[in-house]
């Protein structure tokens, strides 16, 4: 015996340990094999877990406490990687009772050489039904998670679809509501009657915008994000002129002045960068204060188109700046107004034209800034 060996034996012996028991009752299975796999020695423990005497075990193979499936495993892979690497670790494997029924374990095994030369190889096997129990219950709570997120998705395509609809039929008793004001507008009115048909005319110029607003967001998450027909032949600035012609109509209180200096053909699609400018000056308009002139420059430069908004008024809280173009998104009196989607759809057009917008406000000025290359 070495001097370790002996020094532990002697530590041991003084606090009581009874290497014996420990074998007989630890709180796992231990099986002693020769190098083939034949039994040498199994604990009680095991022998509880199986059904049958301890001694019952000795010469038996390991692969015979196995059904089936088990021995084909043991044989194809778990002894061909012990007997090559040493050691085998955690392997899901299950024993047989004597009344047939079986008992999930995890298994280790290492070989050791011995002093005469021969090899031990020992396992240490562990009960795993709570494991199996507590890995099926995470099963079915990822399939639980998943059928719900399918369900999810399939209400939220639903209601989607629901608003794309619902936006797209709303069109035609505008366009009637349109048509008729258009005609009385031909007629000889009152000063009231001018200035109720005036007011309806921006309601329905208000209501369309929202309709359009509605209509891409719910494009955009059914998967057809924004579409877009550019053309670079056409010029840009009659469509801008209109857009700001038919907001000043809606708020003819108000200043608003615009510079236009589109020098270059601009590549875009002339009606969404048309709604962008809706959604911007609409925004001032709402938002802005009310006794200050909004102002927007047009301009091309550097290989760039930039549309500018800016208004005066208090300025935009930094946390509010940072959410601003998330849908529905409204921070403080902006809940008050609208659903929140124009920023949205105008950052998403932007985006589709590989451009940007950006917002900058403080006690001077809120400006939005929308830049796109002049070229694709």
């Amino acid at each position: 015996m070495s001097e370790l060996s002996r020094q532990r034996a002697d530590t041991a012996a003084d606090i009581g340990i009874d290497f014996e028991d420990v074998f007989e009752t630890a709180p796992c299975g231990y099986i002693l094999a020769d190098k083939d796999g034949r039994i040498i020695r199994a604990n009680q423990t095991l022998a509880g877990w199986v059904g049958r005497p301890s001694d019952q075990f000795v010469g038996k193979r390991f692969s015979d406490l196995l059904p089936i499936t088990g021995k084909v495993f043991y044989e194809t892979h778990f002894a061909p990687s012990l007997h090559m690497h040493g050691r085998f670790s955690e392997v899901a494997l299950e024993l047989l009772r004597d009344d047939g029924s079986r008992v999930p374990i995890l298994v280790n095994a290492t070989q050791v050489r011995r002093r005469s030369d021969s090899i031990e190889t020992r396992f240490t096997l562990f009960l795993a039904a709570e494991r199996r129990l507590y890995e099926r219950g995470l099963l079915d709570a990822r399939d639980k998670a998943e059928a719900t997120i399918v369900t999810e998705r399939a209400d939220s395509e639903l209601r989607e679809q629901f608003i794309a609809v619902l936006g797209h039929d709303l069109r035609n008793p505008l366009a009637s509501i349109s048509s008729g004001i258009h005609m009385l507008s031909k007629e000889t009115l009152s000063a009231r009657g001018q200035k109720v048909t005036g007011l309806m005319a921006g309601s329905i110029v208000r209501a369309t915008a929202l309709i359009d607003n509605v209509l891409d967001f719910a494009r955009g998450r059914l998967g057809g994000g924004i579409t877009l027909e550019r053309n670079a032949n056409e010029p840009l600035e009659p469509a801008l002129r209109q857009v700001i012609s038919e907001l000043r109509s809606i708020a003819p209180d108000r200043t608003i002045s615009a510079d236009y200096k589109i020098d270059e053909p601009v590549d875009c699609d002339r009606m969404r960068i048309g709604q962008v400018l809706s959604n911007l000056l609409g925004n001032a308009l709402t938002h802005g204060a009310k006794d200050k002139p909004i102002h927007i420059d047009a301009t091309t430069a550097h290989g760039e188109f930039i549309i500018a908004v800016s208004n005066g008024g208090e300025p935009i809280p930094p946390k509010a700046l940072e959410k601003l173009f998330q849908p529905f998104f409204r921070g403080n009196e902006r809940l008050k107004h609208g659903l929140g989607l124009g920023l949205h759809i105008a950052s998403e057009i932007a985006r589709a034209h590989g451009g940007t917008l950006i917002a900058r406000s403080d006690t001077t000025a809120t400006t939005f800034v929308f830049t796109m290359p002049l070229a694709r």
